[in-house]
């Protein structure tokens, strides 16, 4: 799948992600089931993930800019 970001738009999927990561590392912290914990660490390496390929192209288009 490709999908086409404004800057803008970029700028705020990262803050939403960061936020979300936050809130994935606070809920890991406190996660008392081993199997529910190890899905919120999936969980949070996929968002990471997507995290930094959101960085990468919006620092790819502001060196090209």
């Amino acid at each position: 799948m490709l999908l086409e970001l404004s800057d803008e738009d970029a700028r705020e999927l990262r803050q939403a992600l960061d936020a979300a990561l936050r809130l994935l590392l606070e809920e890991i912290a406190h996660a008392e089931q081993h199997a529910y914990r190890d899905m919120l660490r999936e969980r949070y390496e996929r968002l990471d993930q997507v995290n930094r390929r959101v960085a990468m192209a919006t620092e790819s288009a502001e060196i090209y800019a």
